[in-house]
């Protein structure tokens, strides 16, 4: 008896743990960073309609650029929805491939001529993730920085 007490509450407590956890965690942002800040947080504006909703000066002159959607600066800015926050950094070139931004697009191919359009570039073009009708192209901002283009299956 004492077992199966124990088995239950375990059980009960195992079901409330993730809710108690959830309850208080969401996504406040996306960092990429760059040599030239300024450039990329305009690259992200020409290949992806994101707009500026605020910029903090750092030490040393570099800024902090961050960037949210909406079809107006104002709406933007009323965004609650996470940003990508661009700040500086050194150097472009990037050894750990994994880290990246990930949008969901209604059209991948059109939205990988915009990329290369804005000046950035396609490390994969679009292709079918296996049999799922789920399409993904790996592009890159001009500072290297990687970002998938995630299409879900047309309906």
């Amino acid at each position: 008896m004492n077992a199966t007490i124990r088995l239950l509450a375990g059980i009960a407590a195992c079901c409330l743990l993730p809710q108690l956890s959830w309850a208080q965690v969401s996504l406040n942002s996306t960092r990429v960073a760059a040599v030239d800040p300024v450039a990329v947080a305009q690259f992200y504006n020409k290949a992806f309609g994101l707009r500026e909703v605020n910029r903090i000066s750092m030490q040393g002159g570099n800024v902090e650029i961050f960037l949210n959607f909406g079809a107006t600066d104002a709406a933007a800015k009323a965004n609650t929805a996470a940003q990508i926050v661009i700040m500086h950094r050194d150097a472009d070139t990037l050894v750990d491939p994994v880290p990246h931004v990930i949008f969901t697009v209604t059209d991948v191919k059109a939205t990988a001529a915009a990329v290369k359009a804005a000046g950035g570039s396609m490390a994969t073009e679009p292709f079918e993730y296996g049999k799922t009708g789920i399409m993904i192209g790996m592009a890159k901002d001009p500072a290297g920085n990687l970002i998938e283009l995630l299409q879900q299956p047309k309906k």
